[in-house]
């Protein structure tokens, strides 16, 4: 019975948490949808992680003290939604519009479904665990962030500078305490996955309809495809694919499978559109939340807009919103100055 009461938490903070606070940030989009809302509420979250992360690590703060300012946050964010909820139109659209069948769309929910099973419970234990999942157990078990090596169990003599600016698997403690203090391996091996990869197709049908806006058909086809292309990635363990598949509760694979495709999805929407489908600090959230996952991400997030904003200058000669694309950069950047100090 406990291990179903905190499955039931663990679901509650990685799932319904996320789709209500991404409720009032989203706001009243008109052309929004479920897996828009659920993508901005993760996107929140671990902006939320990230910032509060930091500088309680520098400061040495126990691991309780970001447990509770992290949940006490994303609850407020929650309940915020929750009051939000009648005027969210993709809602109120939701509930008037009648579904009809869709072969496709169908098929490639099932596939999907099908994996999130095989990941969930055919978990693939993986040699990173012993730094990732090890890192967020230790941090459990002494009420510390970053202060304990889970290699020896000694205390650091300098922080590990490749992983202390992400402090992804330091998201993997904070919320394995919140689920009743649920063992971080089962976290990872377990309710990740079952969170985190049909987030990961969320991003891919947001790209369908951005692709594909007027045919359903189509849409229904790109995302079985790009199930089944993901399905068979096995050929290699370097491609992003084999990393979803196998390894999505790391914060290099969720960078690979979900958050790197998201901002892809943002650039366009955000600075190649006449008229952007969202507002511009949704590219701040999405480069915080890139820099929480992997050092990588505070790399590839600025290569990734900065690309964009050329191809921006270019397209639509717009130096105003050039100039906001940079500033959205400015917490890669900083944090890029500060791995290099490091």
């Amino acid at each position: 019975m406990g291990m179903i009461i905190k499955g039931i938490l663990a679901i509650f903070w990685l799932a319904v948490v996320p789709a209500f606070a991404g409720i009032p940030v989203l706001g009243k989009k008109r052309n929004g949808n479920i897996a828009e809302i659920m993508l901005t509420g993760y996107m929140v979250l671990f902006s939320v992680t990230e910032l509060l992360t930091l500088p309680m690590t520098w400061l040495k703060m126990p691991l309780h003290v970001l447990t509770v300012s992290y949940g006490a946050i994303a609850l407020a964010l929650g309940i915020w939604g929750l009051f939000c909820l009648k005027s969210q139109k993709p809602l109120a659209r939701l509930r008037e519009k009648k579904f009809s069948p869709d072969f496709y769309m169908a098929l490639a929910v099932l596939l999907i479904l099908l994996q999130v099973v095989m990941c969930t419970v055919l978990a693939h234990m993986d040699a990173d665990d012993y730094f990732y999942v090890g890192t967020a157990t230790t941090d459990v078990y002494t009420d510390t962030i970053f202060e304990v090596s889970p290699y020896t169990g000694r205390e650091y003599v300098m922080l590990p500078r490749r992983y202390v600016l992400s402090p992804f698997p330091v998201f993997l403690a904070v919320v394995s305490q919140l689920s009743g203090g649920l063992h971080p391996s089962v976290m990872a091996h377990v309710f990740f996955p079952f969170v985190f990869l049909p987030a990961a197709y969320m991003v891919q049908y947001c790209l369908a309809r951005k692709w594909f806006p007027d045919d359903r058909k189509a849409r229904g086809i790109y995302l079985f495809l790009a199930a089944l292309l993901c399905g068979f990635s096995g050929y290699s363990v370097y491609n992003a694919g084999n990393f979803q598949m196998v390894r999505i509760w790391q914060g290099k694979a969720l960078l690979a499978g979900m958050m790197l495709p998201l901002l892809f999805y943002l650039c366009i929407s955000v600075l190649l559109e006449k008229k952007p489908s969202y507002p511009w600090f949704f590219l701040v959230l999405a480069n915080i939340s890139c820099c929480l996952l992997s050092s990588m991400g505070i790399i590839l997030a600025p290569i990734m807009t900065g690309c964009f904003l050329a191809v921006c200058l270019i397209w639509t000669r717009k130096w105003k919103r050039v100039l906001q694309g940079l500033l959205c950069c400015l917490p890669s950047i900083v944090l890029g100055i500060v791995y290099i100090v490091l």
